[in-house]
């Protein structure tokens, strides 16, 4: 497996109903409640932000097309696997 560079995109994944994205060993989705305007069949781009009440914090920026980028602010989150059942 090939590192990436920091700058390089990065794909989102849903995950329990809502998106997630790994950067640094940890998840990172949308606060609690709140819907996200980013399309999960494109890249983000990640800045990292400081750290509040002990999370990590990232700023998500996507740009599609003609359109205006959608910038959101994304908390670490725990993201719990569930074993596939054997068949």
């Amino acid at each position: 497996m090939a590192m990436r560079s920091k700058t390089d995109g990065r794909r989102v994944y849903p995950r329990g109903g809502s998106l997630v994205t790994l950067y640094g060993g940890l998840y990172f989705g949308p606060k609690a409640n709140t819907e996200s305007k980013v399309n999960q069949d494109k890249e983000v781009s990640i800045e990292v932000l400081p750290k509040s009440g002990g999370k990590a914090k990232i700023r998500v920026t996507q740009k599609v097309g003609n359109h205006p980028a959608v910038h959101e602010e994304w908390i670490q989150k725990e993201v719990i696997f569930q074993p596939r059942a054997s068949a």
